[in-house]
């Protein structure tokens, strides 16, 4: 018999720690784990009955163990049927029936006569029983099983009515039996719901995946496991094949698959929980997106794969972008913009009753890009950050101060011109430029160009205001030191004038409305031409010939020269090649070179090229530089000579005795020629102008160059030069510029 107490105890423990795993693979199963608590209460009280059977009914584990086991037992059996039943008892409720229950059990054992145990068991069972087919009743199949059970269980404890001994072992059989079945039921509902959730997680995954409008990818660091309809629409593929990890690891910038490959692995081998990235990316049909990612690992199919959100941020970023471009602040000095001052400006022209009188300052920082070549451009921002602080400390509560140029900035005012607080304002301005300013990198001094206008004197509330304190800015700039000049109407005609004048000149250039006229040189003893110097002209439609010297200045100034010295060069070459196919005796031709044509480090392969196109000796081409060129960049101009000379073309220094003139300049530059400045030729034929003459001659003689007089205009002068040492005599003595016919007609 006791040996049958100890199997049931053993087919209860088994069952209840069952359950017990079923609940811990699921903890949303609270069921499984009081059903399971219950099987070991049972188990609990059958080994306790099985140690004390022979125990006096009167004693504790009669009266209190074994109720309490029961109890226990019938209460978690109870609660769990509840949880199935979708009816969980909790708070007051589990706390009463766990009293009602032990109560009960203890009232059985002291009154065994009454009422025994085995009955009010069985009418426990009974009524969960009932309750229990009747509420699971439309459950599935093993819900449906745990009613009949309980049925079962309330019935078998009649067997062992008689008390007789084989009934009382056919009854902890029976029981047991019924209770493992009880429990494989139980077990058949844990994996039966289980089961059901997975499937309804799957469903749940396909919908809020396949609708989603978030892309979600399942990738190894080989292969795409799965792809989503967005992932699709968000890379322009028709299906998830044309994502292959060719096309991935492509449409990934080269700069960031190294890093993404590296977070993937680490998120594969679990070393890193979740990772997130952005960037540019590519889509199937080459357009630009820009993606943002979000990773973690998951097991997909028996392996480790990493799960992807991909959301597209490409409007967004375009967006930000936008607003970035719209932003009213200057990003390193955080003061208002370009936008925010005309915004105010237009402003104050909607109110100008309000704002009758409004100043503006342009201030501009001088030779600025020095900063920044010589110590860099954090030195730069340093300075414009420590510039825009004490500025706009000094004009508090005067005006606004607005950064509307990498060096340039702009103090608005509401008040008049000749207000005491600006004319205040502008001393304290002066007063301040003069001491350094404080930067984390040091100590600098700048110098400010201002330009002064004011509303309603010098313009309307628009761009006319800043275009008058532009121009004032840069008269301002003619002066050396921070100074402040206003606006004038004439300083904003000659900027009007000077742009006017730039357009002009590069139509005509395009067009070819300049030309080249040629002033013949002669040999100062024979006086018979022997070269011409090409001369620029330029007939500007509607208002006629333009000084030379104004239109080249302007071609200099604003870079043209490079381009018009490239025509004129061309010009004069072809020049000579139409001569030349006429059967003319040609002579050299000089033509003039910019300082900023020498920058050019392919400058004479361009004019050996020009030479072979035309099929001309390299002889008949002179190159004059001036001075100033050739002081500017000595070691680089060097070079760009000697190479001109191995190529058989002859060079000369245009406008010697003025400016940067050095003697020293005609030993170390490759030259041919020294043309004399017409300022030294002028004085001839007086004595001390000859001694001057004389003395570059004989210079010029002892290191085999040829000199040119220029400017001569009368045969005393020509006289005199030729006898302080000139081989060659140019100017109006001997021929004012003329046209290339008239200078074919003194060629042989």
């Amino acid at each position: 018999m006791t040996a049958l107490f100890y199997f049931a105890a053993a087919v209860e423990l088994v069952v209840g720690i069952s359950l017990l795993f079923a609940w811990r693979r699921n903890r949303a199963q609270g069921f499984a784990r009081k059903l399971g608590l219950s099987f070991f209460g049972v188990a609990g009280s059958v080994i306790t009955f099985a140690l004390f059977q022979d125990a006096d009914d009167r004693s504790p584990v009669n009266l209190l163990v074994i109720p309490a086991l029961a109890s226990c037992s019938l209460y978690f059996l109870t609660a769990g049927v509840f949880d199935l039943m979708g009816a969980a008892l909790r708070g007051w409720r589990a706390r009463v029936l766990a009293i009602s229950l032990f109560s009960l059990m203890v009232s059985v054992a002291m009154q065994p006569e009454a009422l025994g145990s085995q009955t009010a068991v069985a009418l426990i069972y009974l009524c969960v029983g009932l309750l229990a087919t009747r509420v699971l009743r439309h459950r599935s199949r093993p819900h449906r099983l745990i009613g009949p059970l309980l049925l079962l269980l309330a019935a078998h404890p009649l067997i062992s009515i008689s008390g007789e001994a084989h009934t009382i072992m056919l009854q902890f059989a029976t029981g047991a039996v019924l209770r493992t079945a009880l429990g494989f039921a139980v077990l058949y509902v844990s994996l039966d719901l289980s089961a059901t959730e997975s499937l309804h997680a799957s469903e749940r995954f396909a919908r809020l995946t396949e609708y989603s409008l978030q892309g979600v990818a399942i990738m190894t660091t080989s292969d795409l496991l799965y792809a989503n309809p967005a992932t699709l629409r968000i890379y322009g593929a028709e299906h998830a094949a044309r994502l292959t990890p060719a096309f991935l690891e492509e449409s990934t910038p080269a700069e960031d698959r190294r890093k993404v490959i590296a977070l993937f692995q680490q998120l594969l081998d679990g070393s890193l929980e979740r990772a997130s990235w952005e960037g540019q990316r590519l889509r199937i049909d080459g357009s630009q997106c820009y993606l943002h990612f979000f990773a973690y690992r998951v097991r997909w199919d028996q392996q480790f794969a990493v799960c992807l959100m991909i959301t597209d941020e490409t409007e967004r970023m375009e967006h930000n972008r936008a607003l970035l471009h719209r932003a009213t602040h200057d990003e390193l000095t955080g003061l208002p913009n370009r936008g925010a001052l005309m915004q105010r400006l237009h402003e104050y022209r909607q109110d100008s009753a309000a704002h009758p009188h409004v100043t503006l300052y342009l201030l501009n920082i001088d030779r600025f890009k020095l900063f920044n070549t010589a110590h860099g451009y954090s030195s730069g921002d340093a300075i414009l950050k420590a510039y825009a602080q004490a500025i706009a400390a000094l004009s508090e509560g005067l005006g606004q101060l607005y950064r509307i140029g990498i060096d340039e900035f702009i103090l608005a005012s509401p008040l008049p011109a000749d207000a005491p607080a600006l004319q205040q304002l502008e001393q304290a301005l002066l007063t301040r430029l003069q001491a350094p300013l404080q930067t984390p990198l040091g100590e600098f001094y700048v110098d400010t160009s201002i330009g002064q206008a004011s509303y309603p004197a010098d313009g309307p509330l628009d761009e006319s205001l800043l275009r008058a304190s532009n121009a004032a800015m840069h008269v301002a700039k003619r002066h050396p030191g921070s100074n402040i000049v206003r606006a004038q109407a004439s300083f904003q005609q000659g900027s009007s004038d000077m742009l006017t004048l730039e357009q002009a000149l590069r139509a005509g250039i395009r067009e070819r409305h300049v030309y080249l006229c040629y002033q013949p040189k002669v040999d100062a003893a024979s006086q018979q031409v022997i070269g011409f110097e090409a001369l620029a002209r330029w007939h500007r439609p509607g208002i006629g010939m333009v000084n030379p010297q104004v239109f080249i200045a302007a071609a200099e100034t604003t870079g043209l020269i490079v381009e018009l010295g490239t025509l004129l060069l061309r010009s004069a070459c072809q020049q000579q090649a139409t001569w030349l196919s006429a059967g003319k005796a040609c002579v050299p031709i000089a033509v003039n070179v910019s300082p900023l044509q020498l920058l050019n480090p392919h400058f004479p392969q361009l004019v050996l090229s020009i030479l072979q196109e035309y099929q001309l000796p390299a002889r008949l081409l002179t190159l004059e530089i001036t001075e100033s060129a050739a002081v500017e960049n000595l070691a680089h101009t060097c070079t760009q000579l000697r190479e001109l000379r191995s190529g058989g073309i002859h060079i000369a220094i245009d406008d010697f005795g003025t400016g940067f003139s050095s003697l020293s300049m005609l030993r170390d530059l490759p030259l041919d020629t020294v043309k004399i400045d017409k300022a030294l030729i002028d004085p001839l034929p007086g004595r001390a102008g000859t001694a001057v003459v004389e003395a570059i001659c004989k210079l010029a003689t002892v290191l085999g160059l040829a000199v040119v007089a220029e400017g001569v205009e009368s045969q005393e002068q020509a006289e005199a030069a030729r006898l302080a040492g000139c081989d060659e005599l140019q100017g109006y003595c001997f021929g004012k510029p003329m046209s290339a016919e008239d200078a074919e007609a003194l060629l042989g």
